[in-house]
Parts: structure tokens; sequence; C-alpha cells
């Protein structure tokens, strides 16, 4: 989960992040430990899942492409209650997309430097 503005992220991530909460969702409903994507960076954030893909699919709407894939927040219940709220660092995010992603870099400055 890369929490920044949708717009900001080429086609490949911001699919891609989309897929990965997908992905994810099985991870909670077996009640699987979630140690090695919060530590020791934060890659997701459980009680956002929902609201998260919510802002994807939004973005994803408006760039013409197709959503059937509906997602409701799964239950995140079962983890210890630091672990249901940690918070990816969007700044980190924009510093990694950037350092990884030529098409990514050039949405971000675009975006921010206008």
């Amino acid at each position: 989960m890369w929490m920044i503005d949708p717009a900001l992220l080429c086609r490949k991530h911001l699919l891609g992040e989309h897929g990965e909460l997908h992905k994810y969702r099985h991870t909670f409903d077996k009640q699987y430990r979630i140690e090695g994507r919060i530590a020791p960076v934060v890659q997701i954030e459980p009680a956002s899942m929902a609201y998260r893909h919510d802002d994807l699919v939004q973005e994803m709407i408006a760039r013409g492409y197709v959503h059937r894939s509906p997602y409701t927040q799964p239950d995140i219940s079962y983890l210890p209650e630091d672990q249901q709220h940690v918070k990816v660092d969007p700044q980190q995010s924009l510093h990694d997309l950037c350092e990884r992603c030529p098409e990514c870099e050039r949405r971000i400055h675009g975006r921010l430097h206008d």
C-alpha cells in the first residue's frame, strides 16, 4: 500500500496496489500474522484496506478502466490493537516510487510542482 494520492501512481503501480489489496485479503480471512508486512517498514494498513481500495477504484474508473472486484473491509479484530492501526509513511512511498519508477516520478513531480 503506497497510501499516496492514487492519481500519482502509474498504471502498473495503481493496478498493482489494487491487486495486492485483494491478494492480502486472504491473509486476514485466514488470520495469518502480519509482522513481516509491518516491520521493519510498514507496508500495509490493515484498518484502511476497504477505504484504500475505494480510493484506488475511483482513480481506475477516472482513467477509464473497468472494475469488477468489490471489496469489503476484512475482519482484523484478531490482530493486536497496535497492528490494526499501523500507518504507511506516504513521504517514504513518494521517495521509493520516484527511485523505482520513471513514470511515477514524472507523475509525482508534475503534480507536486503544479
